[in-house]
């Protein structure tokens, strides 16, 4: 069964059973699990590069994984601390080395985080820090019309509906620079910044005095500040230009389609920034809160600025509480909507972090009246977000706020680790976690569960979030990381772009492609093929459904909401495993 479908996937396959491992490797304390497919009774030995056997396993049961029809046998070899090099064997010598050692993830969470940088919009990427990745600069954004207010899109609109076209006006015309691409298109969004930025200012909250000793290299406008402060502000200055004078935030800014597979300065689209809504005025509230606690002591005016922006959109949401986005009709760029949204996640989002900068009781009376839950998180669905900050910061709160958030934390941890206990893989993942961007569900799954060790101590938890990244790095069916430029084996075709049009044949380093899932979005829609990725199609099991194929926008696409959490789990795991857990550990 695994050898065919694999073989489908138009992937290589051995004669025999490779070692499923993490290929970066672990730290001395970690937990450390290897995945073997099949039902070898054969015990596993682990030697290092001396040739001396440092651990003897025998067989473990075999256990069935749904999510790709294997059976599988799992060790492991956690009694293994000592720093260094080791191989396995089983009836002879199989696999990659297995490396053991202090800064085994470093190096993945700059890469991870400098990805970002590679995704500015509105700037040239110098060789001196883009490399051979190195850019003309494309999507200025000087000078970008609001949505409706042109009167050739106006005329469109009205005459679609059957209505004359509107008296000729002047266009709304707003700057609005800088910012991050969100994904493989040239598109802004507002409601994907909001988780992005907060997972990656809560890798600074926590690790502040790690984060401070890792330098990556990028243009710094602002020396003084932290690195990853730096690259987080490029997208704040972005998110704060699309804040109306009213307080309401624009949903994004797009064209009204996708463009095709262009570098950025040869992408000429007219721009829009398209219709103040509920939820990313909301999103924007919430980062913005807590973007002024993180940068007030590095730029205490640029947090002041922060923080009115805020609570002038929280004002704007309170007065507009039914303006959920609707997707005009010319417009094909992603809604970032679904169905059943109310915002009440995204008021408690921001009322969390308000009251975090704040400490006004208006904005606690508003989190009081939210039902708190274990659900989340994606950007559909930040309750956890709010779960996060409310469980960690309980004695601000209160008894009955901060139980209710710490028992919702729990209760997801619970699930997610009894999940790793038991499965095949050791892997936290539910089936909602196989869906359109599966690599992110497992890497927040590792985030649930580090916050779970946050407010515990206990160390399961911690394992649960390891073996999340494992997964992601190689402990995988499809025995790849899932990370450009790292591991063995790793992606070289993501449907991103700048990498289909660049000429250079390496991908950036550091981008963590979308992942496997049955949706095949991008294979069919109503019965009719929409692209021919070869051999893709015919997958039928989860875990197995990807190709490493720039067709493959379902499986292959890249986007600053999968990268931020791929950086804060390895981020977060190796700031705990070199000192760093006093931290935030309770």
């Amino acid at each position: 069964m695994r050898k065919h479908l694999l073989a489908a996937l138009a992937l290589a396959v051995p004669t025999f059973a490779i070692p499923l491992v993490n290929q970066l490797g672990f730290a001395p304390e970690s937990e450390k699990t290897v995945v073997i497919p099949g039902n070898d009774a054969n015990p596993l030995e682990v030697r290092d590069m001396a040739g001396n056997t440092v651990l003897t396993l025998e067989a473990p049961m075999v256990y069935d994984w749904d999510y790709s029809g294997e059976e599988v046998q799992t060790y492991d070899i956690s009694s293994i601390k000592k720093p260094g090099t080791y191989r396995l064997y089983r009836d002879g010598y199989i696999g990659n080395p297995v490396v053991i050692g202090e800064n085994v993830y470093e190096d993945l969470t700059k890469a991870a985080l400098k990805w970002f940088y590679f995704q500015r919009a509105g700037m040239a990427l110098d060789t001196r820090y883009a490399g051979k990745w190195a850019r003309a600069a494309g999507h200025i954004d000087d000078s970008v019309t609001v949505y409706g207010t042109d009167l050739p899109t106006a005329t469109v609109v009205a005459q679609s509906k059957g209505k004359p076209a509107p008296k000729k006006a002047d266009p709304k015309i707003i700057k609005s620079q800088r910012g991050w691409y969100d994904a493989g298109d040239y598109g802004k969004y507002i409601v994907n910044s909001g988780i992005t930025v907060f997972t990656l200012l809560e890798l600074y909250e926590h690790f502040p005095a790690f984060m401070d000793t890792l330098q990556w290299n990028i243009p710094r406008e602002f020396p003084k500040m932290p690195a990853l402060l730096e690259e987080i502000r490029w997208n704040l200055d972005w998110m704060l230009s699309m804040q109306d004078k009213d307080g309401g935030v624009y949903h994004k800014l797009t064209s009204l389609k996708f463009g095709s597979s262009t570098m950025p300065e040869i992408d000429g689209a007219k721009r829009y920034a398209i219709e103040k809504s509920l939820t990313a005025t909301l999103d924007f509230a919430a980062v913005m809160a807590q973007a002024s606690r993180v940068y007030a002591p590095f730029d205490k005016a640029f947090a002041d600025r922060m923080l009115k922006a805020s609570g002038a959109a929280y004002y704007w949401a309170k007065h507009n509480p039914k303006a959920l986005y609707k997707q005009p009709s010319d417009v094909q760029t992603g809604d970032y909507t679904y169905g059943g949204e109310d915002g009440k996640d995204e008021f408690a989002f921001a009322a969390t972090e308000l009251f975090r900068a704040t400490k006004k009781k208006n904005y606690l009376n508003d989190l009081s009246a939210y039902k708190i839950r274990s659900d989340g998180p994606w950007w559909g669905d930040v309750n956890m977000l709010a779960v996060y900050h409310v469980a960690l910061d309980s004695a601000d709160f209160g008894a009955k706020l901060g139980g209710a958030a710490r028992k919702a934390l729990l209760a997801a941890a619970n699930e997610l680790r009894a999940v790793g206990d038991t499965s095949a893989y050791r892997l936290p993942a539910l089936p909602s976690s196989w869906n359109w961007g599966s690599n992110s569900a497992m890497a927040n799954n590792g985030i649930v569960l580090l916050h779970a060790y946050y407010v515990t101590g206990d160390k399961s938890y911690l394992d649960g979030a390891q073996q999340c990244l494992d997964y992601l790095l190689g402990k995988n069916p499809i025995e790849m990381t899932y990370v450009t430029g790292f591991g063995y084996r790793s992606p070289r075709n993501p449907h991103h772009r700048v990498s289909e049009s660049d000429f250079v044949d390496d991908p950036v380093p550091g981008m963590l492609v979308g992942g496997p899932h049955l949706g095949k979005q991008d294979i069919n829609l109503d019965g009719k093929e929409l692209w021919k990725c070869p051999n893709y199609a015919i997958a039928d099991k989860p875990a197995l459904a990807y190709i490493d194929n720039r067709c493959s926008y379902a499986t292959n696409e890249v986007a600053i909401n999968w990268n931020a959490p791929l950086a804060y789990l390895a981020g977060a795991l190796q700031a705990i495993y070199v000192g760093h857990a006093n931290a935030v550990v309770k």
